[in-house]
């Protein structure tokens, strides 16, 4: 799907850095999340509003400018199995980088 019509189902965040796309899952997210990194913004975002569809999602959001060339990305999740699947499902993608980050981790580095 070409970029511009995905990008009309994201809106902007309050403090404009991101764009976010809900998903069907109300639940609070579990304390991890997958992040992406991609020089590419329509992998990025063809592959978030992808993730956004699964009904065990709570929300996806994208960085609207790249940082040093790179686009952020992040999934919320509120099932950790299914986190950690898709976390193997993405690792060996060529036009992008995943991990699960934990929240819980690095919270007291923060």
């Amino acid at each position: 799907m070409a970029l511009i019509p995905l990008e009309s189902e994201f809106e902007q965040t309050t403090n404009g850095v991101f764009m976010k796309r809900a998903g069907p899952a109300s639940e609070r997210s579990v304390n991890k999340k997958l992040c992406f990194t991609a020089t590419d913004k329509a992998v990025l975002v063809e592959v978030l509003f992808e993730l956004s569809q699964n009904e065990a999602c709570h929300f996806v959001k994208y960085s609207i400018e790249p940082r040093d060339g790179m686009y952020l990305g992040r999934c919320f999740l509120n099932d950790e199995e299914l986190l950690g699947e898709m976390w193997k499902r993405y690792k060996p993608h060529p036009r992008l980088m995943c991990n699960v980050q934990d929240d819980d981790f690095t919270e007291r580095f923060r």
